[in-house]
């Protein structure tokens, strides 16, 4: 059964958690129950079909998805869940769960995902996941960060490594860089002091010109070519 949670006062990270356990689920709560620009919306412990569908109703600005299991079809469901965010405002998901294969990290984050908490981790630092991710940024085990790092550029950065950036105009350039640090777009125009369209615009024509095909690949890239 769902439950909501009412919260009043200032303008709050929304977030929405999907978690079948009570008992874990009792320990999400406890470690957010004190922070004051964090509402918990809704809770959701039943299926996933219904937690997708409060997703569409409650419209969070941050999706924590506890997942202790393995389940075979996590990176459909994680497509699924950008798929309702892209439709709507967007949505920043957290999965939270023992720390799965540096591959699978890989695969999971081009499904969709911004951020992987370790389910080991001292629960004062969820809420700080949290905010990072609804900033546009990727939170990742801090002990584990740069094997992680390592393993995702080695995995989805080698094809890049032969691209060459004298391809990109000085603008594109400039986006690409903003990318590797974790911006949206509306943060990529204000800096820029150009479009939204126009940044889509960007982004299309480099995708083009390095060959890619997700945000990731280009935010590695970036990163791989120390670009900031």
């Amino acid at each position: 059964m769902n439950k909501k949670y009412q919260a009043s006062g200032e303008e709050k990270i929304n977030v929405i958690v999907y978690c079948p356990s009570d008992l874990i689920l009792s320990g999400i709560l406890k470690s957010l129950e004190s922070d004051s620009d964090i509402e918990i919306s809704n809770v959701d412990k039943s299926t996933i079909d219904s937690f997708l569908e409060s997703i569409k109703n409650f419209k969070p600005s941050v999706i924590l998805f506890a997942n202790f299991e393995p389940l075979p079809n996590i990176r459909e469901i994680c497509k699924a869940i950008k798929e309702i965010s892209d439709d709507q405002a967007k949505s920043q998901l957290l999965i939270l769960g023992n720390i799965p294969s540096h591959e699978e990290i890989v695969g999971l984050m081009n499904a969709g995902v911004r951020g992987y908490f370790d389910l080991n981790a001292p629960s004062d630092e969820l809420a700080e996941a949290i905010r990072v991710i609804h900033r546009g940024e990727i939170w990742l085990p801090r002990d584990k960060m740069t094997s992680i790092m390592d393993r995702i550029i080695s995995v989805v950065g080698k094809d890049l490594k032969e691209k060459t950036l004298d391809q990109l105009t000085p603008t594109e350039f400039q986006v690409l860089r903003l990318i590797g640090q974790g911006k949206s777009n509306d943060e990529i125009a204000e800096a820029l002091f150009i479009s939204k369209n126009t940044v889509r615009s960007h982004i299309k024509s480099i995708y083009a010109k390095l060959d890619t095909h997700s945000r990731l690949q280009l935010a590695l890239y970036a990163i791989n070519s120390a670009l900031f």
